[in-house]
């Protein structure tokens, strides 16, 4: 599940990227190195935290789109990433993370744009809207998200899921005694470049 959440965090990226670069209708977009996606949340004695290995995003992410009315439609716009490509620090908690993410029957999380526009007055600030597959379940979700641009795009957010949205449920461990909790917030600083 946290790696459905990494990828709507790399569409989401994809999506505002295009919008600050060009007015072009289809581009590829480059997720660089110095990427950051991590998944993080609780049980009832401890948190934890999942890092996706960015490193495994080194094809382009097609990105083509549509401008009506101040907004940005996106067509087949869509981000996949491996499930076993987060690292929770720990040898038993990826195999737990593996297990709800129901990995083996499920082995990617698919993230598709479907648009963004500008959310406020605020400076580069966007609302992103994307559907996230997660083990055969789907959810679509509107987030903000911050943009900037220098050499490089830079897309900076979090994003709140509660695991129920995708019919998992999270591991218990010694007979019941820690129970993860429901919610977890996915926190994503992509550095893009278009191609």
């Amino acid at each position: 599940m946290k790696r459905i959440y990494l990828l709507v965090a790399f569409l989401i990226i994809t999506a505002f990227s295009t919008s600050y670069l060009s007015e072009k209708e289809s581009l590829e977009i480059k997720v660089k190195s110095e990427s950051e996606v991590s998944i993080s949340g609780t049980s009832n004695i401890n948190s934890f935290n999942c890092f996706y290995n960015v490193a495994n995003l080194e094809d382009p992410i097609s990105v083509s789109f549509e401008s009506r009315d101040k907004k940005m439609f996106f067509q087949s716009t869509v981000l996949e990433l491996e499930s076993d490509c987060f690292d929770c620090g720990h040898k038993a908690i990826n195999k737990d993370f593996k297990k709800l993410l129901k990995t083996e029957l499920y082995p990617k999380i698919r993230l598709k744009l479907i648009a963004i526009e500008k959310a406020s007055k605020l400076s580069n600030t966007y609302d992103a809207r994307v559907k996230i597959h997660i083990a055969n379940c789907a959810s679509t979700y509107t987030f903000p998200v911050h943009v900037t641009k220098d050499n490089d795009i830079q897309i900076k957010g979090s994003l709140f899921l509660d695991l129920r949205d995708f019919d998992l449920e999270p591991p218990k461990k010694m007979m019941g005694l820690i129970v993860v909790n429901h919610d977890i917030e996915v926190n994503f600083n992509l550095y893009l470049n278009q191609l």
